[in-house]
């Protein structure tokens, strides 16, 4: 993928923040990864190196190994199979947060929070009990806590399937403040992406939809696809929780941890269930890129179709466009701007928000200036 630098204002691919191109010395390079991935050391039914193999193996050049309460040890994984500037293993882990709901169906409500680059585990509330549920606390106060303690070891925090057993309502994630990632795409079986109605009226929204609320509210959320892999012996079994299901693509200056997490912190990184971009640009005039020709494997011509759809503050559909390339001028009353490219196969990706404000002013550290659109 290239990205291209008009008028003389670099910007970030999927970009949330404007900085001179002369600030940009390094080349960045695409870095495809999952940041959800289980093991035997939890509930994976395979071993980290076999795990580890297996992106290595089918296109991948970073995975973060996140099992429940266990942060494993990744250098000897990076011994066996990591390559400078060609693949990574990261740690990670995932805080299984449970919190006590006598409201909700089941009883209780699900707030997981990947720590991605975690040095140590990060136990949830209520775990000195053994069972991992608090009690007499709100879901927002989980996720301030587990989230602070993961920054304060200098991870990167990933809220974790939302709509997994209907339990994240928007009001439980307005108080998380600063950059984070938001699995948007999460590939396990239940984790209910789409949102929908119960037979007693009650909607829950999607996870796309539940993102654009937050983006509204002027938070920070960086969306993510991940595989949640856990099943790694029936691979040919797309219902299963096997890997290779979805990813981000990461636009660094090298394959790195620090890298890596700091490209993820400032959102330069795209999210996909299996379409890939062949180009993105931003300025201050607006955005444009265009998707990856895909292969038929069986041969002969691909003939899927596409549509993007660039999308505002409040979820509002700003344009949709059809075909290979797709642009969008700013008009400067968007709030934000995102694209959602949808194939004829029901394929999705997501590119981060470019913010027409200055929300990045205070957030990110960086030297940013907000979107200035010509009208």
């Amino acid at each position: 993928m290239k990205i291209r630098w008009l008028n003389a204002v670099a910007t970030f691919a999927l970009f949330s923040s404007l900085v001179p191109a002369h600030a940009q010395t390094p080349k960045l390079q695409w870095y495809r990864g999952n940041t959800h991935t289980h093991t035997l050391n939890q509930d994976g039914n395979a071993s980290p190196d076999t795990v580890v193999r297996w992106y290595r193996e089918h296109g991948y050049q970073f995975v973060v190994i996140t099992d429940h309460e266990y942060v494993a040890d990744v250098a000897p994984l990076n011994t066996l199979f990591g390559a400078e500037g060609r693949f990574l293993v990261l740690p990670g882990q995932e805080v299984t947060q449970v919190l006590a709901d006598p409201t909700h169906p089941d009883g209780k409500r699900q707030a997981h929070v990947n720590g991605i680059g975690l040095p140590h585990t990060v136990m949830p509330i209520g775990s000195d009990e053994g069972v991992n549920i608090a009690k007499g606390i709100t879901m927002s106060d989980t996720y301030t806590r587990n989230i602070g303690a993961l920054r304060q070891a200098g991870a990167l925090p990933q809220v974790n399937h939302p709509n997994l057993h209907w339990s994240v309502r928007p009001d439980d994630l307005a108080k998380i403040a600063g950059p984070f990632l938001l699995e948007v795409w999460n590939s396990f079986p239940i984790a209910n992406n789409a949102g929908g109605t119960n037979e007693k009226g009650e909607t829950s929204l999607s996870t796309e939809e539940l993102w654009d609320v937050l983006l509204s509210r002027g938070q920070l959320a960086w969306a993510v696809a991940s595989d949640d892999s856990h099943d790694y012996l029936h691979l040919d079994d797309f219902d299963s929780t096997r890997p290779g299901k979805a990813w981000i693509v990461v636009h660094a200056p090298e394959l790195t941890p620090d890298a890596l997490l700091e490209a993820m912190r400032n959102g330069e990184f795209y999210a996909s269930n299996g379409i890939s971009l062949e180009d993105y640009s931003a300025d201050r005039l607006g955005v444009a890129l265009s998707i990856k020709q895909p292969i038929n494997p069986r041969g002969g011509k691909d003939n899927r179709r596409f549509t993007t759809r660039f999308i505002g503050k409040n979820g509002r559909v700003l344009a949709e466009v059809a075909g290979l390339k797709a642009s969008y001028t700013f008009r400067g009353d968007e709030g934000y701007v995102r694209a959602a490219i949808v194939d004829s196969n029901g394929l999705r990706a997501l590119t981060q928000p470019v913010f027409l404000d200055s929300r990045l002013l205070s957030s990110v550290g960086r030297r940013a200036v907000p979107v200035t659109p010509s009208r």
